[in-house]
């Protein structure tokens, strides 16, 4: 009674576990199953002060085709945009060159969002960068 008692929990015990590693594994391939993107911001810099106008430049690259993506920038006092652009295509990789005029003549700081659309469903990836015109 004792032997069939022992083997029931251990039998118990393989089947719990192995019921973990399949949640784990189904749930790993959930997330796997949307492109990713790295967003790369040449220009502004972190941190960085610019006088007068000024260009956002910067590559997107996606392990697949992306959905498009979109330029925020922000005047962070009072979080009013000051320039946004949405491009839409359907490409793996993108280069970003957008200028930016602006008429600030007092230091101002400001907020760049690059917004990459990943697929879809909704799935999009984010680079901020915060910097000061004037």
């Amino acid at each position: 009674m004792k032997t069939s008692f022992i083997i029931a929990i251990l039998a118990s015990s393989i089947s719990l576990s192995a019921c973990k590693k399949d949640k784990k594994t189904n749930s790993t391939t959930e997330e796997e199953n949307h492109p990713t993107a790295i967003i790369t911001i040449t220009s502004p810099l972190e941190n960085d002060t610019i006088q007068g106008n000024f260009t956002v430049t910067g590559t997107i690259d996606g392990t697949e085709n992306l959905h498009g993506y979109q330029v925020t920038v922000t005047n962070t006092l009072n979080d009013s945009i000051i320039y946004q652009n949405e491009v839409h295509d359907h490409l793996a990789d993108f280069t970003i060159n957008q200028a930016v005029s602006q008429t600030y003549t007092t230091f101002t700081p400001l907020k760049l969002e690059v917004l990459v659309a990943l697929d879809h469903d909704g799935n999009t990836a984010v680079k901020t960068v915060h910097f000061v015109v004037h």
